[in-house]
Formats: C-alpha cells, sequence, structure tokens
C-alpha cells in the first residue's frame, strides 16, 4: 500500500514550487492552491492575540500604589502626602483618587486623571489640623488596589 505523498510527490513538490500567479491543474479545474493563505494566516494571528489578551489581562500589569507618607506642616497647614506608585503608562494607570478623612468626618475626595511622570511624587492639601486630630489618606488606583496612611497630629516639640 502506498501513501498519497508517495503516490503525488511530484506534484507536491511543484505545489511548493509555485509563485502567487502560478496556477496547477487538477481534475480538469485550474487552480492556486496559496489563495487564501494570507487570510488564513491573518486569522491565526488576530485568535492569537485575542487569546493573549484573554489569558493577560491589561490589569494583571496594574500595580497597587506600595506606599502613602504623610506629614502635617502645622505652620503653613499643608498636609503633604508622598505616594509611591510604578506606571508604565502615567496617562492611563495612575493615582485615580485620593480620599482625606479628618477624625470621623466624611472624607474629601480629590480626582485626577493622570499621574506625574515620576515616582514617589508628593501632592499638597490646605487642611486645619490641630493637636489630636487624626487624618486617615486613602490613595487609590484607576486599574487595580489602593494603600492607606494615617497620621495623628501631635504636641510640637518644645526646645
Amino acid at each position: 500500500m502506498t501513501s498519497i505523498v508517495a503516490k503525488n510527490s511530484r506534484k507536491i513538490s511543484e505545489i511548493f514550487q509555485m509563485g502567487k500567479k502560478d496556477k496547477i491543474r487538477c481534475a480538469e479545474e485550474t487552480f492556486n492552491p496559496w489563495v487564501g493563505v494570507r487570510e488564513l494566516l491573518v486569522g491565526w494571528i488576530l485568535a492569537g492575540l485575542l487569546s493573549f489578551l484573554l489569558i493577560f489581562p491589561l490589569s494583571a500589569f496594574a500595580t497597587p500604589p506600595s506606599d502613602v507618607q504623610l506629614s502635617y506642616a502645622d505652620k503653613d497647614q499643608v498636609l503633604q502626602v508622598t505616594i509611591a506608585h510604578y506606571s508604565f503608562a502615567p496617562s492611563y494607570h495612575y493615582i485615580k483618587r485620593v480620599e482625606i478623612q479628618k477624625n470621623s468626618e466624611k472624607p474629601v475626595v480629590y480626582e485626577y486623571t493622570n499621574q506625574p511622570d515620576k515616582s514617589p511624587f508628593t501632592y499638597t492639601y490646605k487642611l486645619l489640623l490641630k493637636e489630636g486630630d487624626r487624618v486617615e489618606v486613602k490613595a487609590i488606583c484607576s486599574l487595580y488596589g489602593s494603600k492607606s496612611s494615617s497620621l495623628t497630629i501631635s504636641k510640637p516639640a518644645t526646645k
């Protein structure tokens, strides 16, 4: 019993030596076996890309804020919030919101649409705090995660 490849080895070698414009004659019909190969290849590439995006969504590359540090300048009544948040695209993956809650009051929310290119970066907020006040700050990423930090205002050191 002889295989189809062995029986038609000459025809098969002709097909692989053909150009895109060449045609072969088989069973009283003329055709080009390479027609549709480009479309098939594009389909496979698109299917592979779609599979990759479904398996590894973009949010998998998102990182939450890694650190939030607070300091308060009593003289200027300014709260400094220093946030460490690495971003591969600061206009797309950024600190979306900073929530500041003083004691148990309703939090004040600051919305952002991007972040500075370098990390860490500092935002400053005018805020009146007195001794004993507790402030909690929550930094929220636009893609994934958040980080909180708190600060209790203590009596200034005497000299």
